[in-house]
């Protein structure tokens, strides 16, 4: 019985070890996607990061704004507001406001992991409902004009929805997680 046993526990470790020479063989390729994929993301970070970069001075805010042209397609264009320093709330210290906009109505939109994925695949565009502000609160929100560009919002990305019809509008495509929007009208 002993020897069955040392028997079986040799076999069994030979087995291992030749599993894991295969799996060490097939390493590599897993190695090299994984790099690429972090490319991706950090060259994705990147843009992010550069496109908002006038956001970090207090005095100036940058969000996207996506607008219709004069043929009917719609265009992304950075559109960077001028805050001026005032006594908003005093005794607190002052802070930076600008464009003050009237608004009548603002509520939150959930969308489903995926929303508009089908969309993405059939170009099928659809034109804002009325000129809005959106808000990303959570999830990954990416937006393709007609012209072909695609704008990846995050959490805390701001940007302006002008493409009502008769404007060819645009497809928006929700990340794999649900996400949540503000919109402001």
């Amino acid at each position: 019985m002993g020897r069955l046993i040392s028997r079986y526990f040799t076999l069994a470790t030979n087995r291992h070890d030749h599993s894991n020479k295969e799996r060490s063989r097939s390493m590599p390729w897993k190695k090299n996607a994984y790099a690429f994929a972090f490319c991706i993301v950090a060259s994705s970070v990147l843009s992010s990061a550069l496109q908002a970069e006038d956001s970090r001075e207090p005095s100036r805010f940058t969000y996207a704004r996506l607008y219709c042209g004069a043929d009917g397609e719609t265009h992304f264009q950075d559109v960077t507001a001028e805050l001026r320093e005032m006594n908003f709330a005093p005794p607190a210290p002052p802070i930076h406001i600008g464009s003050d906009l009237s608004t009548s109505r603002a509520f939150f939109g959930g969308f489903e992991a995926g929303w508009g994925a089908r969309d993405l695949q059939t170009h099928l565009n659809h034109p804002t409902p009325a000129v809005q502000f959106g808000i990303v609160l959570q999830g990954v929100f990416s937006i393709t004009s007609t012209a072909g560009e695609t704008r990846h919002l995050q959490p805390g990305a701001v940007f302006r929805l002008e493409d009502t019809a008769p404007c060819k509008g645009h497809i928006t495509v929700v990340g794999n997680q649900p996400g949540f929007l503000m919109f402001v009208r």
